[in-house]
This record gives structure tokens, C-alpha cells and sequence, in this order.
């Protein structure tokens, strides 16, 4: 299953990203939760976007067949993920082809500086306090609190693929007020038919005093084919480690892996693993 551990950093991408202002509550019955997500389908128009649909196309019956019967591990999403956001990437840039390749750069972020205070929060001012206790409320809920974050914000993701969407590379980079709070690289090559990938993300720990803590890369190393996939998730200390989508010899790398977790599927028999 597909770790996370920088939750907090994330929420706080999610949040500075997008900018939502919070809708009023409505009165509604919950809803049940999905026992899956659906497979992720190639969005958009252009040349690219026809491309990438022409590609995944032929993974797409064996992808849906894997979304019913694996709601844990995601994996599985990662080619069309990644495609679906370098096409909106091509859109928003008017990035086109040059020499057989888009090769372009696209980057989102901002000031995001942000300070609250306890006359943010109301709910604490209309708690009742235990009569049982008359110790004075601490003074810090007196007005004085206050809780700053933030800061300058930016994601730089970096294309080097095919016009034909068939082999090519991408890398996410995260910073916070100039540190590095996350970076991705993600590769793939069709193949006689068969699409390899490797998806690599930065494996953080918050230590006791909750700093980074870095510890690698989990890297997702798969490959698709029309009635199947397979796909192993691995810790590489370095990028000099990853396999690389145009030359992997599938039977040897899954000889000499050792996966923390795994997910495979024949036709419609699919195996998790743990």
C-alpha cells in the first residue's frame, strides 16, 4: 500500500493550492464510502491528450478490472495520474513539440504566510469551564495566542516526453521557504505492447523534535499490459537505483527485488500483497 507520511506537508499543498473558501454545511444524509475509486481516465483535448488516450486505451479494460478489486493499494492509477497532469500542464503552458518532444517546465505558488489568533476561534470562548476545577484559564487563551505558518510556496513540475506519449519523463519538486519538502520522478516506455513505469517519491519520517527526516525514495516499478499488470513497490537510497522503463528485464528485476508491497493481476484474478 502506497505510503504517506508527510501528511501534514501535503494538507498544506492541497489547502495553499487551491484556494477554496469554505461553503456553508448542508443537511444531508452521509453518504456510504466507495469501496474503490474509479480508474483514472485521460481527460482533455489537443494532440497530446489524443496521444495519451491512444496509449492507455489499451490498458484500460485490465485497469478497471484491478480499480473493483483493489481498493487499497493505488498503484495502479499512477501512469494515468501522471499523464492527466501533463496534459493539463500542455494546455496551461501552450507548451508544443519540438524534435519529437515536449520538453518545458510549468510552476505553481505563491506567499501563503499565514496568523491566527485565539479571536479566530470562537468556540473556544464559549466553552464552559469545569466547575470543579477553578484554576484560572491559562492566559495564553486570553487574547495574546497566536500561531503563524506558512510561507513562500512553490512546485515545479519538468517534462520530457515523446509527442507520441510513449516514453518519457517527469519530475514534481516541492519547496517551503527554500527547503525541499517533496520531489517525485516519474518515467515510462511502451514496449512491444507493454508499458513500464517507475514513480519515485521522497520518503520522509518526522523525528521526535518534528523535523524531515529523509529516508530514500518509494519507488513504484510496474508494467501494464492489455489482460495484466504488475506492479512492486521498493526503497532505493539513491536515483542512480531506480530501473529505467526502457530497458528493464521484467524476470530479472522481479527475481532480485524485495518489494515492501505488491500488487498483480491476470485477466481478473487480482493479488495483493501485504
Amino acid at each position: 500500500m502506497r505510503k504517506r507520511k508527510l501528511i501534514g506537508l501535503l494538507m498544506l499543498a492541497i489547502l495553499l493550492l487551491g484556494g477554496c473558501g469554505k461553503e456553508p454545511e448542508k443537511d444531508i444524509s452521509p453518504s456510504p464510502t466507495p469501496v474503490h475509486l474509479e480508474a483514472p481516465v485521460i481527460q482533455g483535448e489537443g494532440e497530446a491528450a489524443e496521444a495519451a488516450k491512444a496509449v492507455m486505451n489499451v490498458y484500460a479494460a485490465e485497469i478497471g478490472i484491478v480499480a473493483a478489486g483493489s481498493p487499497d493499494n493505488l498503484t495502479y492509477t499512477i501512469p494515468g495520474n501522471a499523464l492527466n497532469q501533463f496534459i493539463r500542464d500542455v494546455q496551461a503552458s501552450g507548451a508544443v513539440p519540438a524534435n519529437g518532444y515536449y520538453r518545458f517546465s510549468w510552476s505553481q505558488g505563491g506567499n501563503y504566510t499565514y496568523e491566527t489568533t485565539v479571536d479566530d476561534a470562537p468556540e473556544i470562548e464559549s466553552a464552559t469551564p469545569d466547575p470543579r476545577d477553578e484554576t484560572p484559564m491559562d492566559s495564553q487563551l486570553n487574547g495574546d495566542y497566536a500561531v503563524s505558518g506558512g510561507g513562500i510556496f512553490e512546485r515545479v513540475r519538468s517534462y520530457e516526453i515523446a509527442d507520441t506519449v510513449t516514453r518519457g519523463r517527469m519530475e514534481i519538486s516541492d519547496s517551503l521557504n527554500g527547503e525541499i519538502t517533496g520531489h517525485e520522478y516519474f518515467a515510462f516506455s511502451v514496449r512491444d505492447g507493454e508499458l513500464y513505469f517507475v514513480d519515485a517519491t521522497l520518503n520522509f519520517n518526522i523525528d521526535g523534535d518534528g523535523e524531515n527526516e529523509q529516508e530514500g525514495f518509494l519507488t513504484a516499478v510496474g508494467v501494464l499490459r492489455s489482460d495484466s499488470l504488475e506492479i512492486l513497490e521498493c526503497v532505493y537510497t539513491a536515483p542512480e537505483q531506480f530501473p529505467d522503463p526502457a530497458n528493464v528485464n521484467w524476470a530479472q528485476f522481479t527475481a532480485e527485488a524485495k518489494p515492501v508491497s505488491s500488487l498483480s493481476a491476470q485477466g481478473e484474478k487480482v493479488t495483493v500483497s501485504p
